[in-house]
């Protein structure tokens, strides 16, 4: 982590022509934040449910409370508020204007026009709402974990709990009628009701495999879908079911059908099949892509739409033989990234890199011949030092769009490198090894500091000294430029479990550095002495940066933000607002912070 400041106000960025959708909003205290996704887009978080309200009119709803909407059959999306970050896993429209979406914590939320604005309901619950299904504008029956049931008659301004008596998560439910329906659980789980929901029968079908999903076709047609790629196939409303065989050995999670002979079932590591007999008999059709599927639907007119984890959006146009990414921009691993004023830089897996002179309004790639880039350090907007795998460095003079190879095919990684002065530059990296340059990074040395461990990171302090950090709570400190460096001892009795991650230095005197566990220090005498931040976590933290001595963010691998407003001496957990690891942030200002992480996302959040 870098201890340059930019001074400069970015607003919302875009990348190949794609405007920038805002992910969600939620208040910390006195101070509220808002998260645009920069990459990729629409968005990069798990999608759960899909809905036609109308053919070509399209909602999809999914983690931390995002909501969109296509209404031109998929071939463009829009990003809908709805006012929360609770995550949604089901809806239901009953027609094109009413719609209930539910999730964690026991929402319920309710759309009148169609899915531009929700409103949230009182379910009189916490308990996690897996499923919901609506027959009329009123009558509504939603189920979850703990055998939760919940049926409302009045459009969902009240819920009347139908609980069954025994703790199973259901995860779909269905009613023939007023009085006859079906719900449905994990381990093949069935319960029946057919006096409307007053009492609940387990049934005993004797069903094969691990049931999980059940699809009406018809008034007497119904699938259900489950582990090890199962489908079984009723005509008679569920009294006899017999098994289908299928091309796959997944978990199938989901299944829709246009008419009675149409239908595709989706599941997890990209699995599509599709019958054109009724579901006698499947095939596998080529996905594009390896991530889980979550649902899938289908126009009158052959085009479809598959969605699934981290932001996986699929269309077909030719009834799903084939299937296209909608989701646009890189999804490689993004592992660090840096400002300077306007200008800023990404690194990342496979020696991807991007760019941009307008403060993240727009970016572009360029090219660098390396395997892996782990880092970069910037001596101003045109001259600056990427270094990677396998020793790599390399040079760029003009704001990054050429790089000059300066040394590779070393037998040591280089993991972070840090300038100052435009002259001096430090990278560190495995086996306790790093590299020294004092021409801004035209000639380098090796050296080996005074223990042979992985160092991840290291920051110029002020003058001629620096700070390295690295693996088992090592803590190195240097004032000549990195020429020599002894060991700082941090006083902690749980040092020696932590790996340290991530240092960066406001000034001469202030600075932090994170890792494994939790673990956040501080320092007030220029990394001499440090103390230990309360974090109330043991996960890792990856990077932490600050705009000021107050305000801080930190980020996590498990997708973790950490928020600071007291000089990091303690820190708040946010919402999350990524599915994958999140490995870097950039301190713009304290109103506006870059983060970076793996699957390609790009966030940026900005302070009210």
């Amino acid at each position: 982590m870098r201890n340059r400041i930019a001074k400069v106000v970015i607003y919302a960025g875009k990348r190949s022509g794609i405007v920038v959708l805002l992910l969600v909003a939620f208040s910390l205290t006195t101070h509220a934040q808002v998260w645009k996704w920069i990459n990729p887009l629409p968005h990069g978080v798990t999608n759960n449910s899909i809905q036609r309200p109308e053919d070509n009119h399209i909602i999809i709803v999914g983690d931390q409370g995002r909501i969109i909407r296509s209404t031109d059959d998929g071939e463009t999306w829009d990003l809908t508020e709805s006012n929360t970050n609770i995550s949604l896993h089901d809806q239901s429209f009953y027609d094109a204007q009413y719609g209930w979406a539910c999730g964690e914590d026991g929402i319920i939320t309710r759309t009148t026009d169609g899915g531009r604005t929700w409103h949230r309901q009182s379910t009189g619950t916490t308990k996690r709402v897996y499923a919901i299904n609506f027959f009329s504008r009123e009558v509504g029956w939603a189920c979850g974990v703990g055998g939760l049931i919940l049926h409302t008659t009045d459009g969902g301004n009240t819920w009347l709990d139908k609980s069954y008596s025994e703790p199973f998560f259901l995860r779909s439910i269905y009613f023939d009628d007023d009085r006859r329906g079906w719900a449905m659980g994990w381990n093949g789980l069935i319960l029946e009701t057919s006096n409307g929901g007053t009492t609940w029968i387990k049934k005993d079908f004797d069903l094969p495999g691990s049931p999980e999903y059940i699809y009406y076709v018809n008034d007497r047609v119904r699938f259900i879908c489950g582990g090890n790629g199962l489908i079984l196939k009723t005509t008679n409303r569920g009294e006899r079911w017999n098994m289908i065989e299928t091309p796959t050995a997944v978990t199938l999670i989901s299944m829709y059908f246009t008419g009675d002979r149409n239908g595709w079932c989706i599941g997890k590591g990209g699995v599509i099949l599709k019958t054109e007999d009724g579901g006698d008999t499947w095939r596998k059709v080529n996905s594009g892509t390896d991530k889980d599927l979550m649902d899938v639907s289908f126009s009158d007119y052959g085009t479809g739409i598959a969605l699934g984890v981290e932001g996986v959006l699929l269309r077909s146009t030719d009834w799903g033989d084939t299937w296209a990414s909608v989701s646009k921009g890189p999804r490689t691993s993004w592992y660090q990234i840096d400002f300077t004023g306007n200008s800023g830089w990404i690194v990342g897996n496979d020696g991807s890199l991007l760019y941009t002179t307008d403060g993240g309004e727009s970016w572009y790639d360029a090219t660098v011949e390396a395997i892996e880039l782990n880092d970069i350090g910037m001596f101003d907007a045109n001259t600056g030092i990427v270094v990677g795998y396998m020793g790599y460095i390399a040079r760029t003079t003009d704001g990054g769009r050429s790089w000059t190879p300066m040394q590779q095919e070393k037998s040591f990684n280089l993991l972070n490198v840090d300038v100052h002065d435009g002259t001096v530059a430090v990278a560190v990296g495995t086996d306790g090894k790093y590299c020294r340059s004092l021409d801004g990074g035209q000639h380098w040395t090796t050296g080996t500091f005074p223990q042979s461990l992985r160092v991840h990171s290291v920051a110029h302090i002020e003058g001629s000294c620096w700070l390295a950090v690295g693996d088992r709570g090592s803590v190195f400190r240097s004032c000549d430029d990195g020429a020599s460096w002894v060991t700082i001892t941090i006083e902690d009795e749980d040092i020696d479990a932590v790996d340290l991650l991530s240092a960066m230095f406001l000034n001469e005197n202030v600075g932090w550095i994170c890792g494994t566990r939790g673990s956040i220090f501080y320092t007030e005498d220029g990394g001499l002495n440090w103390g230990r931040a309360r974090t109330n976590l043991f996960l890792p933290v990856a990077d932490i940066g600050f705009s000021d001595e107050l305000n801080g963010m930190a980020v996590g691998p498990d997708g973790t933000v950490l928020v600071s407003n007291n000089g990091g001496r303690t820190w708040t957990k946010l919402p999350r607002v990524s599915d994958v690891g999140l490995m870097s942030v950039a301190n713009i200002s304290r109103k506006q912070q870059f983060v970076v992480g793996h699957n390609g996302t790009i966030l940026r959040c900005d302070w009210e």
